[in-house]
């Protein structure tokens, strides 16, 4: 879905959108359709303001265990679009929050989808556990420790470690 800033006039516009998206790199699969809403307002002649929220609900795997897990996404986003190049600078500098916020369009539209697929993959976390306790997987038999305790641990006199074990006594 595009939104056309030509038809935004000084009043507000509101916009709810289900969508589907597929993220087959990320790891994780959507359960059901992407809800936002956003409200997109003109500020002045060339700069709008999209304010939205998303709801998502994400299927993915414990990244220690591997057991599936869901989550809830609540994301609330904010933008500004100024239509106008972007400006270019000399040299290079760091960008504020505030510059990180800024869309420059040179076109006066802008394919919302792209905004909330963004969103999306921003508010998913960086590690994904069933639990915060989680044990993970054995790394020599594979068994799930939150299962089940392997006897890999006790038995490890072949690690070249195994003769600090014996300095602790």
């Amino acid at each position: 879905m595009k939104i056309l800033f030509t038809d935004i006039t000084a009043k507000n516009r509101t916009f709810d959108i289900k969508e589907s998206f597929r993220f087959t790199d990320i790891g994780a699969e959507l359960l059901a359709e992407v809800q936002a809403k956003l409200l997109v307002s003109q500020q002045a002649v060339d700069l709008f303001s999209i304010t939205g929220e998303l709801t998502a609900n994400v299927a993915t795997s414990c990244d220690r265990c591997g057991i599936p897990v869901q989550f809830d996404v609540d994301q609330d986003f904010y933008y500004q679009i100024r239509l106008e190049a972007e400006p270019q600078l000399a040299s290079e500098h760091n960008c504020s929050d505030d510059d990180c916020e800024v869309l420059y369009l040179t076109d006066p539209a802008v394919e919302i989808s792209e905004i909330i697929s963004e969103q999306l993959l921003l508010a998913l976390p960086g590690h994904r556990f069933c639990d915060d306790e989680c044990k993970g997987l054995c790394d020599r038999c594979g068994i799930n420790l939150n299962e089940k305790q392997c006897k890999c641990r006790e038995t490890n006199e072949n690690s070249p470690f195994a003769v600090l074990k014996q300095l602790q006594k």
